[in-house]
């Protein structure tokens, strides 16, 4: 999966994917890492459900090959974080490591609701109709990436995240996410997150995220909070 694209663009950008939801069990710190977000304090924020929703929690569990149990447990025994959308509505999520939005709250809102507050994104939400038909018969990959001062997986807005002095303090922060068609209008959603200190990207990588952030419109850097960190890059 390329997460960086030159120049940055924001377009709908589904392929068609093989990629299975669960890639596998989370090793012991990623289990504890969870744990520690979906029990702290920011709990509610993380986790939340609709009511009629066992037959998509049925067919997700089935397509991960576990046990039928709530998502807060399925997504404990992933590696990645999960939603449930029916008919292209977020009616479920389990996100422990979210990208610096609550997630419980964009629970009963559709692809175009969720992504209304993302800079240049015309484009995106035009498709929302298509991306939503999609989505209930298919299946699909994606990747996002983005640049942080904050190491941990999750960038949620409660976590301040530290003054950067210099590029060398920087994460680059990647999300594979893949959709699933489950059948009856459900989709399976999931998201790994990984964490890559700036100081162990390649140089290429390192010169490819400059030139994708030297493109990026200031709404986008606005959006995605990058303004500081492209000083920080010289771009």
């Amino acid at each position: 999966m390329r997460f960086v694209s030159v120049p940055f663009e924001v377009k709908p950008d589904l392929v068609r994917s093989e990629a299975p939801l669960r890639a596998g069990a989370p090793d012991a710190l990623l289990l504890r890492q969870k744990r520690a977000e979906f029990s702290g304090p920011l709990g509610p924020d993380l986790i939340a459900c609709e009511s009629g929703i066992d037959e998509g929690l049925a067919l997700l569990a089935a397509e991960l090959g576990l046990a039928p149990d709530g998502l807060e447990a399925l997504a404990l025994q992933c590696r990645e974080d999960l939603a449930l959308l029916h008919d292209g509505v977020l009616r479920g999520i389990a996100f422990a490591f979210p990208s610096g939005f609550r997630p419980a709250a964009n629970l009963g809102l559709d692809f175009a609701a969720v992504h209304a507050p993302v800079a240049d994104g015309e484009a995106l939400r035009a498709a929302s109709a298509g991306i939503t038909a999609a989505m209930k018969r298919g299946h699909f990959e994606r990747g996002v990436w983005t640049l942080s001062s904050l190491g941990s997986l999750s960038q949620h807005p409660h976590y301040v995240r530290p003054q950067a002095r210099s590029a060398d303090e920087l994460f680059f922060r990647t999300e594979f996410q893949v959709l699933k068609a489950l059948g009856h209008g459900w989709t399976g959603f999931s998201v790994r997150v990984e964490m890559t200190p700036w100081t162990d990207l390649a140089a290429r990588q390192q010169q490819e995220l400059r030139q994708s952030l030297g493109s990026m419109s200031a709404a986008s850097r606005t959006y995605k909070n990058l303004h500081e960190v492209a000083a920080l890059l010289g771009v």
